[in-house]
């Protein structure tokens, strides 16, 4: 079980640069504000991401944009100077910059888990965890899935269908 953190409480945490987080199977859900960012570091059209950086898998009609893995580590994991780097982290995703805390749900902005694969814990300074990430990554994930839904339900799109329609939306407001 994973230990959780509460907003007030300080934890021991520096990142040591082990690409853990980043070699350990990617599994990263992605919003559109993601996608959107990504693709604007890179300097192309958001689509061009599909299939080479991100992937969709549907889950009982709802569509979850993912980052894609090569042979368990992210696609964007690159080595320099033998340290593990991320080749997009000024537009990394939310969930990537939250790491090695990870939100409970996207209503819970006062308490986050805290990962225990992370080499990093318990090394270095007492510090704050990230709260405000964690509410920047909730508002973005709660305005993601509501689009889709809206999309999904209410306007009667296919789930890819609706997924194009929200990055594209998203993109066009940022």
């Amino acid at each position: 079980m994973e230990r959780i953190v509460s907003r007030g409480e300080r934890i021991r945490y520096k990142c040591i640069r082990s690409g853990t987080c980043c070699g350990s199977g990617p599994n990263v859900a992605l919003t559109a504000f993601d996608i959107c960012r990504i693709a604007r570091f890179l300097n192309t059209e958001w689509r061009s991401l599909v299939g080479r950086y991100i992937y969709a898998v549907i889950a009982d009609q709802i569509p979850i944009p993912v980052l894609r893995g090569i042979n368990n580590r992210c696609v964007f994991l690159q080595t320099s100077n033998s340290l593990p780097t991320c080749s997009i982290y000024p537009a990394r995703p939310r969930r990537c910059r939250l790491f090695p805390f990870i939100p409970i749900s996207p209503s819970i902005k006062d308490k986050m888990y805290v990962s225990r694969i992370c080499p990093g814990i318990g090394v270095g300074e007492e510090m704050e965890p990230p709260w405000s990430e964690l509410e920047k990554f909730s508002e973005e994930v709660t305005i993601h899935y509501r689009l889709l839904y809206d999309y999904i339900f209410n306007k009667g799109y296919e789930p890819i269908s609706a997924l194009e329609a929200v990055i594209d939306q998203v993109c066009l407001q940022q």
